[in-house]
């Protein structure tokens, strides 16, 4: 969620606000459709740790689903794939909260409480973490592969900066100015597509991560459903 505002306002010139309301539309699924989930549990419809399962699926599914993204990707196709993200998270934390409680008694629920919180905490500090170093790394390398087959002597980009520079010339720019805007202008676009290169390789090792956990839910210890919440946040 965090690295989405910071793709928008970087490579796209998004405002604070207009990031926010990509964000929107996933904070609406998922307030619309957590209730469900966790009436589905109480009723015994389905197992927290099934749900948990399919909730891993569809997360994944939507970081691979940024991960093809461009710099010409609109708004809405970035707003349609955080509501997708958010269907997978309306139906996360209520069974994840309920398997936290299910092997503990009454009097324990307070200590575990603190623990949870203190492991997503935890969790959610070093995720942005582990993910900011990686897009880092990540430009980088794309950087230096693209830099290198892409040097000031290519023919290509003698073409594309002569042109620009005829066009720089004609709006106002002497000559010298004009070729080192035109040089300027196309570094500038090696490196926003490398960062955007950058942040869809973490895209895409956050979906693969995600989807290599869904085997682990079917090792959580069976255990009934019913009744009220064992467990508050």
């Amino acid at each position: 969620t965090t690295m989405i505002p910071q793709v928008l306002q970087s490579l796209y010139g998004y405002r604070a606000i207009d990031a926010g309301l990509v964000l929107g539309p996933g904070a609406f699924v998922i307030t619309l459709l957590a209730p469900v989930g966790a009436q589905l549990i109480q009723r015994g419809i389905i197992h927290p740790r099934v749900l948990v399962a399919i909730s891993l699926v569809i997360v994944s599914a939507s970081m691979l689903y940024y991960s093809g993204f461009t710099l010409q990707t609109d708004y809405s196709h970035y707003a349609l794939a955080r509501a997708f993200q958010g269907l997978g998270y309306a139906f996360f934390f209520v069974p994840v909260s309920v398997i936290a409680y299910s092997q503990l008694k009454p009097n324990q629920n307070n200590r575990a409480s603190s623990l949870t919180n203190l492991f997503r905490n935890w969790g959610g500090s070093f995720g942005i973490a582990f993910i900011t170093t990686v897009s880092e790394r990540r430009q980088n390398f794309h950087q230096s592969v693209v830099g290198a087959n892409l040097t000031p002597s290519s023919p290509t980009l003698q073409e594309y900066v002569h042109k620009t520079a005829a066009y720089l010339a004609q709006h106002g720019y002497s000559q010298a100015d004009s070729v080192k805007a035109a040089y300027l202008y196309y570094y500038s676009q090696l490196e926003q597509q490398t960062r955007l290169l950058g942040f869809m390789d973490c895209f895409r090792i956050i979906g693969w991560a995600t989807l290599a956990m869904v085997p682990l839910t079917f090792l959580i210890r069976h255990f009934h459903v019913g009744g009220k919440p064992s467990g508050g946040h």
